[in-house]
């Protein structure tokens, strides 16, 4: 089959690994890309490695001939939307051949939506996030915008197929208007840099982390260590854990909670950081809470082995790869039921599902799971549950299907 990807930024995403997959299955795969090594806006960079053919234009550099349309758009299209819109009809031309597209990301469907009505060709389109859809969630800097909805309620409308990465986002697009005979629930991948296949003792890599990251921080070594592993924004509960983690220390005294993550300023909130840091203030466990900053994606698995406990109680989160690399370290997550990935790591064994945003209930079961500890299990069951190949025939599964469908 020849199968095209449209996914601006492939070297900085997830999105390359499963073209490789792609092709390894014998497929020939052309990508659409943007990327600094393109020297033009204009003029295609091209380029094959294997089965992958790259169609490359620069990040930044606009087109020449619509940089007028550009200019005048920019207030309410962004910098490039007319660079962008001829340079995927041109790929779109230079890929007439193809049987199928995979789009990653509504507003790269935007583009594909529109060019769909001048050319005739088959496509997914993969949604990742639930940003502009109406739903009944509140939380400061929730994004919100009703063009921007409209826009992408019409772009699920156009896809041939959509493809949900979890039944959360599944629900969401459902909750916000898409019909839901058009959706497929396909999880990600486990990517490349994601993998343990270099640590040949993981049992002795705890053990080294758990002391490495105790000496740094101060933490006595026999203290439980409960960890969190995301950007700080409210989207991810991290006042929920902060409260939940305040009763469970009352109860039980002497555990510690890591905050891991690049701080950001919310609108109409400020810092998220300082946010939580009054939270711990007024609850009186700010000297058992640490917060590290941004941790290098070097470093992540480092930290999350170490941790006896890793927390995401998100209030929404369509996957969340942070359950994902703490199942493959071997620590055990305690997630929200709005937690995308959290059904595949239940089901290995590495996570328990708390339902609900009751500070009471997750401070009980923080207590339970630090008292009891937790069944062994195999990180490993989840990586063959996501191997890109293995996501990959999924997603061969929805090609198939997008072509046997009335044109």
């Amino acid at each position: 089959m020849k199968i095209g990807i449209v996914a601006p930024g492939i070297w900085n995403s997830i999105h390359l690994d499963m073209a490789e997959a792609l092709g390894a299955l014998g497929h020939e795969v052309a990508i659409y890309t943007e990327d600094a090594r393109a020297p033009s806006g204009a003029r295609f960079l091209r380029f094959q490695e294997g089965r992958l053919k790259f169609l490359v234009i620069s990040h930044l550099r606009r087109n020449p001939w619509v940089w007028i349309f550009d200019r005048l758009a920019k207030p309410w299209l962004g910098r490039r939307f007319f660079t962008t819109l001829v340079a995927m009809a041109r790929y779109f031309a230079a890929t007439r051949d193809s049987d199928v597209y995979f789009v990653e990301g509504d507003w790269t469907g935007f583009f594909v939506a529109i060019i769909a009505r001048f050319r005739r060709f088959r496509w997914v389109l993969s949604i990742h996030d639930s940003d502009y859809l109406r739903l009944p969630l509140s939380f400061p800097g929730r994004p919100s915008s009703r063009w921007k909805e409209a826009v992408k309620l019409w772009v699920l409308e156009s896809a041939g197929l959509v493809r949900a990465n979890s039944d959360v986002t599944r629900d969401a697009l459902i909750a916000g208007g898409c019909a839901a005979e058009r959706i497929r629930v396909v999880p990600l991948h486990v990517t490349g840099w994601m993998r343990v296949d270099d640590i040949a003792d993981m049992a002795a890599f705890k053990a080294r982390a758990r002391a490495e990251v105790r000496a740094k921080w101060n933490i006595p070594a026999d203290a439980p260590l409960l960890i969190t592993m995301c950007r700080l924004v409210p989207v991810k509960g991290l006042d929920l854990a902060l409260r939940g983690f305040a009763l469970a220390l009352r109860q039980r005294a002497g555990s510690y909670l890591m905050i891991c993550g690049g701080d950001r300023v919310i609108a109409g909130l400020g810092s998220y950081r300082a946010h939580l840091a009054r939270i711990a203030a007024e609850e009186g466990v700010s000297a058992q809470v640490i917060f590290t900053g941004n941790i290098d994606i070097r470093e992540v698995k480092h930290y999350l082995a170490a941790a006896d406990l890793h927390l995401a109680p998100s209030v929404i989160d369509t996957f969340n790869y942070g359950l994902i690399e703490a199942a493959m370290v071997g620590t055990y997550t305690l997630a929200s039921d709005m937690a995308g990935a959290g059904p595949w790591v239940e089901r290995a064994g590495a996570a328990a599902i708390v339902p609900g945003r009751n500070a009471a209930d997750w401070g009980q079961v923080i207590n339970c799971f630090v008292e009891k500890g937790v069944a062994p299990f195999a990180g490993s069951a989840v990586v063959a549950e996501l191997e890109p190949l293995r996501i990959a025939g999924m997603l061969l599964a929805l090609a198939q299907e997008v072509l046997a469908a009335p044109a």
